[in-house]
């Protein structure tokens, strides 16, 4: 993420509304602007299946009773008068959010008399809270004059062209600043800029028709139609299902470099408009109003004003450097029909474009992103979440693993099944990521959650964030390391074996030997139980600390997994019972529990549990697994429970992103496989080299050494 979306955030998000708030567009102007002029032609022109046209003082008037009007208003108390206006403001609102029409209303924000030292305000919060764009019409003081005394319909006070003007900015400046505290769109139109009525009546529905299409909600359903457009197309150029899901933020992610910050720089370079350090128009919009949806709304406007910005943007591009790690992952994307790559930035999408055109990747690597205000999204740290929550959720069910680097990232980050957290040289990096990663982290541990973060160096001898032991490091650069075997569906992360361990050999060797079975079988797989139960599941799940009595006499620190006390151990019957027992004997505290069927495993066996730790001799293709699975996860509503499955040999086929088994352990960050080693071996044994026959001398071919 570049440096103009870099600051604390809260990692939390906030879901966008099932009932969005209603568009109520203010036209504002002092008295004798035009504006019921323009509302007059706005009710002609509009369509009446998408706008609501008020004139402000006739709802006031409707309310006022059958028998009474507006001279009635202007006979009460100003309290009685706000009283009114906030009851009319109120009402357009709830018609709006009823209907669904866009409500274009044309108001009074205050009133100042010839002679009184300061205008009377009369707009209320009723307003502020309604009002999602304010257009001012905006005149010469001299024009309004002029007008004002020409009026034949209205008796207007006869005021000087200096008050009219002091009563027209301090209007302005105060609606502007209502406007910025309250995430209202204030646009003043300048009535020089406009010949004659139709002209300006003509911008201003352009601008209600273009205000229909840019809530957020709006932009949320767009965004989702762009998303489900994507994978459709992915899947159209090729045979293979989809199964995975790469995204990607861009800025000091995928490269070192800041493109909107160079954007900036070069656009200044022309205009001589900032210093080398100064702060970008996008830096000055987010500190003032942080990264909401409006700031990144003003920043796209802001976009819209640079002359050459085709231009600008090709020559960022010609100098983005991705890092290498990252050229190779993404190439490798060309070659992996199941796999997809989508670039979601904050950043400008064009640059971005362009980035990937050059290095032979446009076709393979879509890319969402900001730009202009004609762009068709605006994209937030909320939209990237959102990106990550439609491929992992119905229909698609994808494997997403989603990489950033700043705090605006996390939720993307969070939300995927794996995050990768981009750590680049130190001077360059995000300030503010290490806080709010301890605080993310922190939290979730709180919540007894595993968190799915993780981190890369890049290069790989940069100092990492927080330590190896919160966040583990992973290395992009090696193509044939687990984790990057895991992206393009060789093996997936949740699996974790020994194959090649010297250790793994050993205890291995006694299985394979066909002179070996009966009781020294058992013994042997007993042996692996202890070990990938203390190697790999205490890694998994974790330990803690408790009192132990030292042998010289005091109290010590022992160690032990984590709620073991809440753990049950299940046995699948028959083959998995001798490697149970090593289990077991690792965690002495927890339940025990054989189990021939899934149905075996009762609501009780469950209550209150941590973890669930399925043994069983063989993996082959996973059905047994999958059925324990869904047994389990039908009963556990909290679904909080940890499911870690372990083997002794597992078909590396049953992980494959092809079959279920490979996609849940892809998808579900509580499930998890532990194996001694993994086996291209298809091999299914029967009779004699059947496991369980083998553990138990219960087949007359099996051979039992005298």
């Amino acid at each position: 993420m570049s440096s103009e979306a870099d600051q604390s955030l809260t990692t939390a998000t906030v879901e966008i509304p099932t009932t969005p708030k209603p568009i109520v567009v203010g036209i504002y102007g002092l008295p004798g602007s035009g504006k019921s002029t323009v509302l007059e032609h706005l009710k002609k022109s509009l369509p009446s299946d998408m706008f609501a046209v008020y004139e402000g003082s006739a709802v006031i008037a409707s309310l006022m009773g059958p028998d009474r009007g507006l001279d009635d208003f202007h006979a009460l108390s100003d309290e009685e008068k706000t009283r009114y206006r906030k009851l009319a403001i109120t009402q357009i609102r709830d018609e709006c959010q009823k209907s669904g029409l866009v409500g274009v209303v044309a108001g009074h924000y205050m009133f100042w008399p010839r002679g009184s030292e300061h205008g009377t305000v009369v707009w209320t919060k009723a307003d502020q809270d309604t009002f999602t764009h304010i257009f001012y019409l905006q005149l010469a003081a001299e024009t309004l004059c002029c007008r004002r005394q020409r009026d034949q319909v209205r008796k207007r006070e006869a005021v000087t062209p200096g008050h009219l003007h002091k009563w027209q900015e301090e209007e302005m400046r105060q609606l502007d600043a209502l406007a910025k505290d309250s995430g209202i769109r204030f646009v003043g139109l300048d009535g020089a800029k406009f010949v004659g009525i139709s002209s300006l009546v003509s911008e201003i529905s352009k601008r209600l028709h273009e205000s229909r299409t840019e809530s957020e909600h709006c932009n949320h359903v767009r965004l989702l139609a762009t998303v489900d457009g994507m994978v459709a197309s992915v899947t159209a150029c090729g045979d293979t299902k989809v199964t995975t899901a790469l995204v990607f933020d861009a800025d000091k992610t995928l490269t070192a470099k800041d493109t909107g910050r160079e954007f900036w720089k070069r656009e200044s370079s022309r205009t001589r408009r900032i210093g080398q350090q100064a702060p970008t128009p996008a830096e000055e919009i987010f500190r003032e109003h942080g990264y909401t949806y409006e700031a990144f709304r003003q920043v796209a406007m802001s976009y819209s004003n640079v002359e050459g910005f085709e231009e600008l943007c090709n020559n960022v591009a010609e100098k983005v450097t991705l890092y290498p790690e990252f050229l190779s992952l993404l190439r490798r994307v060309k070659k992996h029909g199941h796999v997809m790559a989508v670039v979601v930035t904050c950043g400008l999408r064009r640059v971005w474009e362009l980035v990937m055109e050059k290095q032979d990747l446009g076709r393979h690597v879509r890319v969402i992103g900001n730009g202009d205000i004609c762009e068709k999204h605006i994209i937030t740290a909320k939209s990237r979440e959102a990106v990550v929550n439609r491929l992992r959720g119905p229909p698609y069910n994808l494997h997403v693993v989603a990489f950033g680097d700043s705090p605006l990232d996390l939720p993307m980050l969070q939300a995927a099944d794996e995050g990768v957290i981009v750590v680049g040289e130190e001077l360059s990096r995000s300030k503010s990521m290490e806080d709010a990663l301890s605080i993310a982290i922190e939290q979730l541990n709180t919540n007894g959650s595993p968190h799915n973060l993780c981190q890369a160096l890049i290069p790989h001898n940069v100092a990492p964030r927080l330590d190896n032991a919160q966040l583990p490091v992973v290395d992009l650069s090696d193509p044939t390391n687990p984790f990057n075997q895991s992206l393009f569906g060789s093996l997936p992360s949740s699996l974790l074996h020994a194959s090649n361990r010297p250790s793994a050999k050993l205890l291995m060797t006694p299985t394979r030997d066909a002179n070996i079975s009966g009781p020294a079988l058992r013994e042997a797989h007993r042996r692996i139980g202890w070990y990938l139960a203390t190697e790999f599941i205490t890694s998994l799940i974790g330990l803690e600390e408790y009192s132990i009595p030292h042998v010289q006499g005091h109290a010590t620190t022992g160690h032990r997994l984590l709620r073991e006390q809440d753990t049950t151990i299940v046995a699948l019957m028959r083959g998995g019972e001798p490697m149970a027992f090593g289990v077991n004997e690792a965690f002495s505290l927890a339940m025990f529990l054989h189990a021939k069927t899934p149905e075996d495993v009762k609501p009780h066996h469950l209550s209150n549990q941590h973890t669930i730790i399925l043994v069983d001799s063989v993996v082959n293709n996973g059905k047994t697994v999958l059925e324990f699975r869904e047994r389990i996860r039908g009963m556990d509503e909290g679904k909080d429970i940890h499911v870690v499955v372990v083997a002794g040999v597992v078909q590396v086929e049953a992980t494959g992103v092809e079959h279920e088994l490979g996609r849940l352990l892809r998808r579900d960050g509580k499930l998890h496989l532990v194996a001694l080693r993994v086996s291209e071996n298809k091999f299914t044994g029967r009779g004699g080299t059947d496991t369980g026959n083998r553990l138990f001398g219960t087949d007359s071919d099996v051979h039992v050494p005298r």
